[in-house]
């Protein structure tokens, strides 16, 4: 089988993931928040996680296993690692190899929307961080595979980037024929290959569909990724002030009337 768009990139740019030498976005003026982001999502992880560190976890689209490593860090042996893209499982298992606490981990190369290596019901948490979902461009059938593989009662959880945060961007950017565009098709091309942005009430409808009950909707962040990126920094070098905006994020980021423009969509649902 052909390599998709994604598994191009990514085989070809995983040496320079980590470090900051991944293709910039196709504008300038993109604003993410990252560290806010992670903070914010780490947070739900941990609330979420089964509190019994033999349970059997999957990262879909597990990249270069940043994620997955800090469940390990937390005590959490028994994990898989998957991901299209065989470059990205190698610099995986390299961060793996410098983890100090025993895991049993388990690398495999599968596409998130057919999981054929992956037994049914064979997980008890599962979850995908920052865009596989939406770089599959079947954020449907990626949600069934999903969800297959854990087991009744599994807590799923999906991260990915909003789609109308990304509008103002490009309307910055003087890109409007693209914010049409992705207004209408829900698609855009920020790093070479197509990416499907979802509203939360769309990725919500997924999760039904996939028999998943949504348990909580976040944003990551909701307010701090508009703040201009100069100014972000300046405020985030005060620890003080770096916390109290976490505090704010973390008091409003599950208002559904602000997720849809947040930087990211964070979703947790439950298995049947």
């Amino acid at each position: 089988m052909p390599k998709s768009a994604v598994e191009k990139i990514y085989d070809k740019y995983a040496k320079g993931y980590s470090s900051g030498k991944f293709p910039p976005e196709a504008y300038e003026n993109a604003r993410t928040a990252m560290c806010f982001a992670d903070d914010i999502t780490w947070h739900f992880f941990k609330k979420y996680v089964p509190k019994d560190k033999k349970i059997k976890i999957l990262e879909a689209g597990a990249g270069d296993g940043f994620w997955a490593a800090r469940f390990v860090e937390l005590g959490y042996r028994n994990i898989v690692l998957s991901d299209i893209s065989q470059g990205m499982l190698e610099e995986a298992k390299k961060r793996f190899s410098k983890v100090r606490k025993k895991h049993d981990a388990q690398f495999i190369k599968t596409d998130i929307c057919d999981m054929k290596q992956v037994k049914t019901s064979s997980f008890d948490y599962v979850f995908s961080q920052y865009d596989a979902v939406s770089y599959s461009m079947n954020p449907r059938k990626a949600m069934m595979e999903l969800a297959r593989v854990a087991r009744r009662g599994t807590y799923v959880i999906v991260c990915l980037d909003t789609k109308f945060r990304r509008v103002p961007e490009l309307i910055e950017a003087r890109q409007i024929g693209k914010a049409r565009e992705l207004l209408a098709t829900n698609v855009s091309y920020d790093f070479g290959h197509p990416q499907y942005h979802l509203t939360w009430e769309e990725l919500g409808n997924y999760y039904e569909k996939a028999g998943l009950d949504v348990i909580e909707v976040i944003g990551a962040p909701v307010f701090v990724h508009q703040i201009r990126e100069g100014i972000l920094e300046k405020l985030e070098k005060d620890t003080r002030v770096r916390n109290r905006l976490l505090e704010i994020e973390l008091a409003y980021c599950t208002n559904r009337s602000l997720v849809n423009f947040a930087g990211h969509l964070q979703m947790v649902g439950r298995k049947g």
